[in-house]
C-alpha cells in the first residue's frame, strides 16, 4: 500500500481521473492520504483527515513510507493566516488556511525541510474572528481556501484551525454534534443546516449570535437568520430552509 501528503499549497480532489472531471474536494499542504489505486497520470487517494476519497494527478502528489507518513500526519500546528509565506525544501510556497505544519519537537522526515515565522500559527483561535476575514471569497464547488470556497469547505476548514476535525460534506457535518432546538437557543459557532424541497441537507453555516449568520453562498457572507432560514436582504426574499442546528462542543 502507497502513502503519501500534500507538499504542495493546494491540490484539488476530483469525482473521476480526469482534469475535466469535476472538482469534489482540495488537499491542503500537510495532509496525508492513503492510496486506493495508482496509476503514473492518476491516483486515487483517502484523505486522512476526513476519509474523503478522490482522483489526484499522480504528478502533484508525495509518497512516503508508512512510517514517514504518520510522522506528518502527527505535525500538530495549523496555518492561520488566510495566506502566508512558508519555506518547503527551500523554496516559499503561499499556503493556505488550514495547511498542517511540523511544531517544535514534530518529527520531519528526511529530505523534507519547513520552516516558517512563529505567529503563523496559534495556540487558540476564535472561530468569528477567523470567520470574518473570508468575507468575500467566492463559493467555489469543492474549494477550501480563501481564493474560493463551498459552504462545507467553509465550516471544515475553519473548525480545523480552531483545532476541532469535521467531516467535508454538509450531510456527513450535520452528523456531528448535538442538537440545538430553536435559532433563540443557538449560541455562537453553533452550525445551521439547510434542506431541499425533499429533505436533502445541501448547505451549512456558522451561526454568528443575534441573528445572523455567515455562510458561503455566490461568496462568503453574512445574513439574516430565524427559524424558517436565511433571509438574503439584497434579494428580499428566503433563500435556505433552515432544517437544524447542531452544536460541536
Amino acid at each position: 500500500m502507497k502513502y503519501g501528503f500534500c507538499a504542495l499549497p493546494v491540490v484539488p480532489m476530483r469525482a473521476e481521473a480526469s482534469d475535466r472531471s469535476e472538482m469534489v474536494s482540495q488537499l491542503l499542504f500537510g495532509d496525508t492520504f492513503v492510496v486506493e489505486e495508482y496509476s503514473e497520470k492518476w491516483t486515487l487517494i483517502v484523505a486522512d483527515f476526513d476519509g474523503y476519497r478522490g482522483w489526484v494527478d499522480t504528478k502533484q502528489l508525495c509518497f512516503l513510507s508508512m512510517e514517514d507518513c504518520e510522522k506528518v500526519k502527527a505535525w500538530s500546528a495549523v496555518q492561520h493566516e488566510l495566506l502566508t509565506v512558508v519555506q518547503v525544501n527551500n523554496r516559499g510556497l503561499l499556503l493556505p488556511m488550514g495547511s498542517r505544519l511540523p511544531s517544535a519537537g514534530d518529527s520531519i522526515p528526511n529530505g523534507i525541510s519547513v520552516e516558517y515565522m512563529p505567529n503563523t500559527v496559534a495556540d487558540q483561535l476564535d472561530i468569528q474572528t477567523i470567520a470574518q476575514q473570508w468575507l468575500g471569497t467566492p463559493y467555489l464547488w469543492g474549494g477550501k481556501t480563501c481564493l474560493g470556497v463551498d459552504c462545507s469547505g467553509f465550516v471544515q476548514t475553519l473548525f480545523k484551525v480552531a483545532g476541532y476535525s469535521m467531516q467535508r460534506d454538509a450531510s456527513q457535518q450535520v452528523l456531528q454534534g448535538c442538537g440545538v432546538d430553536s435559532i433563540s437557543e443557538a449560541l455562537p459557532n453553533d452550525l445551521c443546516f439547510f434542506k431541499n424541497d425533499s429533505g436533502k441537507i445541501i448547505h451549512v453555516g456558522i451561526y454568528m449570535g443575534s441573528n445572523k449568520i455567515i455562510h458561503a453562498s455566490g461568496e462568503v457572507r453574512i445574513d439574516t437568520i430565524d427559524d424558517k432560514g436565511i433571509f438574503n436582504a439584497n434579494r428580499q426574499a428566503y433563500t435556505h430552509t433552515l432544517a437544524s442546528i447542531r452544536r460541536m462542543w
